[in-house]
């Protein structure tokens, strides 16, 4: 080892980056501040240890996505790390390097799967064996109905929770599974038998390997395997990797799993460690992430850590750094060579803050000359306040995209109504798209909890049969209404059915205003989501949709002309540009990325900070108002502006 100093191409590093390069201490955790140049410091502290003569196969670097992997190639090469070295250096996702690491013990011959859709199948035999079980003891506390198609995005979800925070792995071992149990982790008890389920169907039988795996499942699988199989492990510990520094982006999207992981990792390298993170980035969505393993976590289960603070922001100006760190109550410097003013834009009625957006994207507020609308960013709390919003734009031909919700008209919920105004008015031809008339009657018997009838007892030879008979029935219109009659409402259970026919009969009123009046108390939507999902926020977000899109039949005469406007706006929708448009995306899917402006609507009391004033709102307000570069605008309703708004010292 020499005392050499690398000096990188291209930047003067800050002191503060500095200090971090030089760093000699064993264990270093660097507290980032977003925008902070992290990815370009990490690849400096890496270069520094080049430089002073470590080996390559000696350094493992540990990201959270595959987007950082490449953040950090791109930083070594911007800092004069030649391509033949780049390429040697380990730089890897947690969940590859323990899928490496698994193979290492199991062999190969494990099926990846990495779309939602290729595990839904799997999905739906755990909810089948679940709910078929004959010996199952309580019963009574599955209120599901039907094949559970409308649960499986949230059992998913769940279950990655689950995975992270190894909760059942660490709190549930050796307890036998009830009801009391379930509620005690804070989950139901249905999904906690599924995951169980599922569990087993990954497994496959085979006793030394899983049958599949998908994203986040081999850092669940290899933290479990090194908590509790230790007789798997004889030999060469499948961590003994001979390294001398560990690197790891993303610290603050660590759970436990991957910190498990980390732990046994350290145990088994006489390796120095540096990892670099922004604790108020931490949200609910990250699979169990938690800001202690940053913090006294770390010090606990590894080692005392010096910690180094990294706070100036590259990607924004003075004004919004303020304001951002009065937020997060931590200091906020910025290298930014421009400001970035906040707008703060108030309304009494939603109507003009939709307005108002529609402006600024007509107007090309706060982009650059050369900019693309793809730029412009507006981050919503909740998919359902997506609703009017898009309805504004699509009258106004204003394109965008979505990101982390689909398009209002598309979601399940929404074609389920559309579904139920087409056979009231008799005008399912009116739907030009075969694909949408598909998702309608799939819609149909999702929330009416029905079937198609079938010459088989198969579970899976059903299902087929059923989308078989959904396919041909949608591509010839004139056989619906026979189809819904005498296969979705006449094998709904009779309570349902009742409901069904109560909001037909407001629909053939064909008055909006009834419609708005009488339709939610006729059709009793959360009625109906309770009985074919289970997460408590995928009911209320399917209320919710519904209840924004019969309140935006408002501006119409009948019925009649809010039916004709929906399929209008659904081919006005279908034939917008996929690429250079306004971004509508949910904070948790613009984590990591940046936009020239960002628009935040909704931030009311009551209406952001969904379930009171937690960490997890808090920090998804950080993370969408640090997204910005040039503009932030920020949308609020003066009779009720949140109390983050007065906290950041915005009002």
């Amino acid at each position: 080892m020499t005392g050499a100093v690398f000096q990188p191409k291209g930047i003067t590093p800050t002191a503060e980056q500095r200090a971090i390069q030089l760093e000699r201490h064993r264990h270093v955790v660097v507290e980032a501040n977003a925008g902070a140049a992290k990815t370009t410091t990490l690849a400096l502290r890496l270069a520094q240890a080049l430089e002073r003569g470590a080996n390559l196969t000696h350094i493992q670097t540990l990201t959270y996505t595959d987007a950082a992997v490449a953040s950090l190639r791109l930083a070594l090469d911007r800092i004069g790390i030649p391509a033949a070295v780049r390429n040697k250096l380990r730089i890897q996702t947690f969940d590859q390097f323990c899928a490496e690491r698994l193979a290492s013990v199991e062999g190969p011959g494990v099926t990846r799967y990495n779309a939602p859709e290729q595990l839904k199948p799997h999905v739906l035999q755990a909810i089948d064996r679940v709910l078929s079980n004959e010996d199952e003891r309580h019963r009574d506390e599955f209120a599901i109905e039907g094949s559970g198609e409308g649960a499986v995005e949230g059992l998913l979800a769940s279950f990655a929770r689950l995975k992270g925070t190894m909760q059942l792995t660490l709190e549930a071992a050796d307890r036998p599974l009830t009801p009391a149990l379930a509620d005690e982790l804070g989950h139901d008890y249905l999904t906690l038998r599924t995951f169980w389920a599922y569990e087993h169907l990954r497994r496959g039988g085979h006793p030394d390997r899983h049958a599949f795996r998908a994203p986040d499942d081999a850092t669940h699988d290899l933290a479990k395997l090194l908590l509790t199989e230790d007789a798997l492990l004889e030999g060469e510990h499948p961590l003994a990797l001979g390294l001398h520094l560990v690197l790891l982006d993303e610290m603050h999207d660590t759970n436990r799993a991957m910190f498990t992981v980390l732990q046994h990792l350290m145990a088994q390298n006489p390796a120095a460690f540096i990892g670099f993170g922004d604790r108020d980035q931490v949200i609910h969505a990250t699979a169990g992430a938690d800001a202690s393993f940053m913090g006294s976590g770390f010090d606990r289960e590894i080692g005392p850590a010096r910690r180094l603070p990294l706070t100036s922001s590259y990607r924004f100006g003075r004004t919004l750094a303020h304001h951002v760190g009065r937020l997060a109550v931590k200091d906020y410097l910025s290298q930014s060579l421009h400001d970035t003013p906040v707008n703060m834009v108030r309304y009494e009625h939603l109507k003009e803050a939709h307005w108002h957006i529609a402006k600024v994207i007509a107007e090309r507020e706060g982009l650059g000359p050369q900019s693309h609308l793809s730029e412009i960013a507006v981050l919503l709390r909740q998919p359902h306040q997506s609703v009017e919003l898009e309805n504004h734009l699509l009258d106004k031909g204003v394109d965008y995209r979505t990101a982390g919700f689909d398009p209002y008209l598309m979601r399940p919920e929404v074609l389920f109504v559309r579904g139920l105004i087409a056979h009231a008015r008799e005008e399912f031809a009116a739907i030009e798209d075969v694909a949408t008339r598909v998702r309608i009657l799939q819609s149909l018997l999702l929330f009416c909890g029905s079937f198609v009838e079938a010459d088989t007892d198969d579970h899976g030879q059903q299902q087929q049969a059923e989308q078989l008979a959904i396919k041909e029935v949608a591509a010839q219109p004139v056989l619906v209404p026979h189809f819904v009659q005498n296969q979705v409402l006449r094998n709904a259970p009779p309570h349902i059915r009742g409901l069904i026919y109560a909001a037909l009969d407001v629909i053939r009123a064909n008055a909006t205003d009834v419609l708005m009046e009488r339709f939610i108390q006729a059709l009793a939507p959360q009625q109906l989501a309770a009985r074919v999902m289970v997460r408590t926020d995928d009911i209320a977000q399917v209320s919710a949709n519904i209840q924004g899109l019969i309140q935006s039949a408002a501006t119409f005469d009948n019925v009649e002309s809010f039916f004709r406007a929906m399929n209008a706006r659904e081919v006005r929708q279908k034939s917008m540009r996929s690429k250079h448009c306004v971004v509508l995306s949910s904070i948790e899917a613009a984590k990591g990325l940046e936009f020239e402006h960002v628009i935040m609507p909704g931030l009311n009391k009551g209406e952001f900070a969904v379930g009171g004033n937690t960490a997890d709102n808090r920090n998804l307000l950080y993370v969408g108002m640090t997204r910005a570069k040039h503009r932030l605008t920020i949308l609020y309703d003066v009779g009720k502006p949140s109390k983050y708004l007065v906290d950041a010292g915005l009002i």
